[in-house]
């Protein structure tokens, strides 16, 4: 996806306001989650949102968003935010996300997804750090 930051997607410092990123990146994961599993899927978590530099009203805004992993009804997504220099095409990495999105059946039950098969040794890279992270995720769920 790409974005243009405008006066009303600011704060007085002339700074994005962090909800308008995170609905950015809501957005994008849901895509990304509906086109693998090609049905409705819902945010289930945000497990880790940093914002690493500041995006300003004026620029251009790069989401790229990633299925790491599906785990039954479940998949994790890694969005990546950058702003994007429009004369150089340099870009500069502004946030980074893991969000998980279950896929709904039309009655609101989880329904379970494809599943994913690593192409390469990112994939699988990627694969084993995605089902850590949803390890960590389940075991702090359980401890609430």
């Amino acid at each position: 996806m790409t974005e243009l930051v405008l006066p009303g997607d600011a704060n007085v410092l002339g700074s994005v306001f962090g909800g308008q990123v995170m609905a950015w990146v809501d957005i994008c994961a849901a895509i990304t989650a509906q086109r693998h599993c090609g049905r409705i899927a819902v945010t289930a978590a945000v497990d880790d949102l940093q914002f690493l530099a500041p995006i300003r009203v004026g620029d251009i805004v790069r989401l790229t968003a990633r299925l790491n992993e599906a785990f039954g009804s479940s998949m994790e997504i890694e969005v990546d935010v950058e702003v994007e220099d429009p004369q150089t095409r340099n870009r500069t990495l502004c946030v980074q996300a893991y969000l998980t999105f279950v896929c709904l059946d039309e009655t609101g039950a989880p329904l379970r997804v494809p599943a994913l098969a690593p192409r390469d040794d990112d994939d699988r890279e990627r694969k084993r750090d995605a089902a850590e992270r949803r390890s960590q995720r389940l075991e702090r769920r359980r401890s609430r």
